[in-house]
């Protein structure tokens, strides 16, 4: 009878690591998973924000009347200050192709937009419009792809294109 106590202990021990291992696991694959979805959402936000000042600079350039060099300097200056390449570049290591192909999409339009504005076109020139409505296009599905991959439903299911 001297070795039950022994046993009862072990065996409580063995229940209650059992019962503890399992929970801790499952709290540390949602904690993981927290942060993983913070970091994407915060590389999608960097990158956004640089494609949008990007844009916003590409078209000032584009509004002044320059030379054809002062103007190609500027449009180069915007797209290369931008710090563009290695945001695409940390997105490509942590975002699921769903969204990589849009941001791919948008960056090319951007790039696109540079050579446009380098090559001395002004806001008023009907490539430019154009070329302008195919970034915002593409803009649009980069946002609505990591929204997707973020779990967030807007702008999904509104109509108008997502606007209200």
């Amino acid at each position: 009878m001297d070795w039950l106590a022994p046993v009862n202990t072990l065996t409580g021990a063995a229940i209650g690591i059992g019962s503890t291992l399992p929970a801790d696991r499952i709290r540390w694959r949602r904690d993981r998973e927290a942060l993983d979805r913070d970091t994407r959402r915060q590389a999608y936000a960097a990158f956004m924000a640089a494609l949008s000042d990007v844009y916003t600079r590409l078209h000032e350039t584009a509004r002044e009347t320059l030379p054809a060099s002062e103007a190609r300097t500027a449009a180069n200056e915007a797209f290369t200050t931008s710090n563009l390449y290695p945001l695409r570049y940390e997105l490509a290591l942590i975002a699921p192709w769903d969204v990589m192909e849009p941001v791919n999409q948008a960056f090319w339009k951007v790039r696109d937009l540079r050579d446009l504005v380098a090559a001395g076109t002004h806001t008023d020139a009907p490539d430019f419009r154009a070329h302008v409505g195919d970034y915002l296009k593409a803009t649009e599905s980069a946002q609505t792809a990591m929204r997707q991959d973020l779990g967030t439903s807007w702008p999904r299911g509104v109509g108008g294109g997502g606007r209200t």
